[in-house]
């Protein structure tokens, strides 16, 4: 994340649109854990 936080700053991305991909980000590795971890458990 931190990676990240900072290639978008050297960028010039505004403040605002870093929460909103860091957020983004976040919810996609949540959403990638839970489907892994529903498949390592043979729920489908």
């Amino acid at each position: 994340m931190g990676t990240m936080a900072n290639g978008m700053q050297l960028m010039g991305v505004p403040q605002s649109l870093q929460a909103v991909v860091r957020g983004l980000v976040l919810l996609l590795a949540v959403a990638f854990d839970v489907d892994n971890k529903r498949r390592a458990a043979g729920g489908g």
